[in-house]
């Protein structure tokens, strides 16, 4: 046999092997079940929402002025000149969402979803400032101790304050947080249907 027809036979031989092994490791992928692709996006979407950390899902801008007055006694009566008052003004942005690691999505359906939004709460404060705006204290105010601003401050930062905060803003809560978890899913699945379950207010 000349040497450049057995070349060419060799050449030949490889070709068909080399097919042979591409085909082996094609064929099983295309026969796979197409319901492990759908597995894989449900998966991937209930990672996405898993989160351990609270959720910041509205910052408020507060400020305002707080009047704090005390006055000295004598025998549960108030002494005249003695009166200190003091006017405080304060801005801090108030921090309201969800602890994110107790949102639960359930898939209800072929590409539908429901998550379950935890209670929304007060996550904390930032940008914080205290100032003095007004003092009016009377001449004989030396005798009266100093108005302790530090305990104004924890006052208007009380629970009650707190849940006033989110109690006036849950429309914007629910708003926020649909939008947010809704965009989180549609990234992953665009065709999803979302709805949403909400929990009572702390």
């Amino acid at each position: 046999m000349r040497p450049w027809l057995a070349g060419v036979l060799a050449l030949v031989v490889g070709l068909v092997a080399g097919g042979a092994v591409v085909f082996a490791f094609i064929l099983p992928t295309l026969t796979k079940p197409v319901g492990t692709v759908t597995e894989s996006r449900d998966t991937q979407v209930i990672q996405a929402i898993e989160r351990q950390e609270e959720v910041v899902l509205v910052s408020l801008g507060i400020q305002g002025i707080a009047e704090e007055s005390t006055q000295g006694t004598i025998l549960a009566q108030r002494i005249p000149g003695t009166g200190r008052t003091k006017f405080l003004q304060y801005n801090y942005r108030a921090l309201l969402g969800i602890d994110g690691a107790d949102a639960v999505l359930t898939r209800t359906g072929e590409d539908t979803y429901l998550v379950s939004i935890p209670a929304f709460e007060f996550i904390g404060y930032d940008d914080v400032s205290f100032k003095t705006a007004l003092e009016n204290n009377g001449i004989l105010s030396w005798v009266t101790p100093e108005i302790d601003t530090a305990a104004v401050i924890t006052e208007l930062l009380d629970d009650d304050a707190k849940r006033e905060h989110v109690d006036a803003n849950r429309d914007l809560l629910q708003d926020q947080a649909q939008n947010f978890y809704r965009g989180i899913i549609l990234g992953v699945s665009p065709d999803a249907k979302v709805t949403f379950r909400f929990g009572s207010t702390r």
